[in-house]
């Protein structure tokens, strides 16, 4: 009896200490599930598009794509989810070109052909110095920002550092720390986390913002958005809930395609 205890015990053990040890890698690699892509790659959109690389730090080179429009209203920079590459985020995202607005895409640093890791910092420190460079390369008076699932955490924080003049966000979660957590309630009490706070990002925003969200996400419950919108303060920020829209399906509904278009063309 004492020995299946201690076997017991020491199984117990071993489990705290991988846990301890490797549980920040395992999260890591659900939150991040890139896709690489061979330099010599070429892409093949629907639309027009110009490609380019944009250096966020020494061995860190983020592929970049435009869609340009003739005559645009303004431009869009867009963060997309959490897997894939730009493979399948370019030809999504080149759709929002029917708005009339110049669209931005990149791929994280270690999806497709960009170079690096991803990581919580290496990302949000990218988006920074990506915005400050395209701008610099293509000024532009009027950028919104647009983050999805993943992304919307991203743009959020890039929101808080350069002041879009407007913020669109697709099935976003309240903090990154807290939807991990829904799933794997251990989480809070790990010492290195991925927390992406997007409500604290956005505590002092001064412009509005659009939030999309189904009621019938699978990936991130539509209480995350709910939170999220009753934690701002603009008083032009709006939610449209989206009824039976999936985490992936939102861009199907008449909902969605309405919400956008007034907002861009407020």
């Amino acid at each position: 009896m004492a020995r299946t205890i201690t076997i017991v015990s020491a199984g117990f053990v071993l489990v705290l200490f991988f846990l301890f040890f490797f549980s920040h890698k395992i999260i890591e690699s659900i939150v991040f599930r890139p896709i690489e892509l061979d330099s010599s790659f070429v892409f093949s959109f629907s639309k027009p598009f110009e490609e380019f690389f944009i250096e966020t730090e020494p061995g860190v080179n983020i592929n970049t794509v435009k869609f340009p429009v003739k005559n645009p209203r303004g431009s869009i920079l867009y963060f997309h989810g959490n897997k894939d590459n730009l493979v399948r985020w370019g030809e999504i995202v080149s759709q929002l070109s029917v708005y009339e607005y110049n669209i931005y895409i990149f791929d994280y640093r270690g999806y497709g052909k960009s170079t690096g890791s991803p990581s919580e910092r290496g990302v949000l420190h990218d988006s920074e110095v990506i915005f400050n460079k395209i701008n610099q390369k293509f000024p532009d008076e009027l950028w919104i920002f647009y983050g999805r699932s993943l992304g919307t955490g991203i743009a959020a924080y890039l929101s808080s550092k350069c002041k879009p003049k407007g913020l669109i966000l697709e099935s976003p979660y309240y903090s990154m720390e807290e939807l991990i957590t829904h799933y794997y309630f251990p989480y809070p009490w790990y010492h290195q986390k991925i927390t992406i706070p997007t409500h604290s990002y956005l505590k002092e925003s001064s412009f509005p913002v659009l939030i999309l969200h189904g009621t019938d996400d699978q990936i991130v419950p539509i209480e995350e958005g709910q939170k999220l919108f009753h934690s701002l303060r603009h008083t032009r920020s709006c939610m449209v809930t989206i009824e039976h829209g999936t985490h992936d399906d939102l861009a199907k509904h008449d909902e969605y395609r309405k919400a956008i278009q007034n907002f861009l063309y407020k």
